[in-house]
């Protein structure tokens, strides 16, 4: 059988000057979370031009400070899979508790190894900033995580100068379940928890979805409330240059 030479035209292509035209923002995330990237595209959604490149390493389906600890080994090879060769404004880590067991200053070190033009942020850090620009120093503080990894939110929260009035925590494994906890239950837990005497409520882990709800709780509980994924999301606009406000997202987005 004799085939037939085709004749295929080339054209040429116009180009967008680039198609991310206020900001582009790396993001980590780990292969068992279903719930932190939607949140975090939630509170960006609002800033039109801003685009999120996303990538995952591996973890556990059960997050204790051993496992945490072994996200570490994966941190560079994840930052060097965010589109390789376009410049990224910001990487963010997507885990609170994770950036702390492996500690904030080695989770920037490994990321910028890779990719040394980004601007790293992390939620636990993202949230401690957060909640100085409101001038919190009395905190409650909402988790679902294990005792032990629950402890040692806590004990950092308080190393790093905060006065905890309540504590409380959902006590579950891993993603499996935290990605699962349903806002609403969220919101009934918090308003149970807070005390009276808290400038403000953190709401920590990028594992479940808190978008829905901050706006409400800051409505019903008269005072600010940072979640991990909020913070996480203010602080990659704040240092991509992106400092216009917006509402209905929490207080926190109401700050440069």
């Amino acid at each position: 059988m004799t085939r037939t030479t085709r004749k295929i035209a080339t054209i040429e292509a116009r180009y967008l000057e680039t198609i991310n035209p206020i900001a582009s923002l790396g993001f980590i995330g780990l292969a068992t979370d279903r719930a932190s990237l939607p949140d975090f595209r939630a509170f960006i959604e609002p800033y039109e031009g801003v685009a999120i490149h996303s990538t995952r390493i591996p973890f556990a389906p059960v997050a204790t400070a051993d496992t945490l600890r072994a996200m570490e080994a994966h941190l560079r090879t994840g930052a060097e899979l965010l589109v390789p060769d376009y410049p990224v404004s910001t990487i963010s880590f997507s885990c609170t508790s994770g950036t702390i067991a492996i500690g904030a200053d080695n989770v920037r070190s490994l990321i910028q190894s890779a990719r040394p033009e980004a601007k790293v942020v992390t939620p636990i850090e993202a949230a401690i900033t957060g909640l100085r620009a409101l001038g919190a120093r009395r905190i409650s503080l909402l988790m679902p995580y294990l005792k032990n990894t629950a402890c040692m939110v806590a004990d950092h929260m308080e190393s790093s100068g905060f006065d905890l009035d309540a504590v409380a925590t959902f006590d579950l494994n891993g993603d499996p379940e935290m990605n699962r906890v349903d806002p609403a239950s969220i919101f009934d837990e918090a308003t149970r928890l807070v005390d009276p005497n808290s400038d403000a409520l953190f709401i920590s882990c990028t594992g479940w979805l808190t978008h829905p709800v901050i706006d409400r709780l800051e409505k019903e509980l008269g005072k600010p409330v940072i979640s991990s994924n909020q913070a996480l999301a203010w602080q990659a606009l704040r240092q991509a240059g992106v400092v216009s406000q917006v509402n209905g997202q929490g207080r926190l987005f109401s700050q440069l």
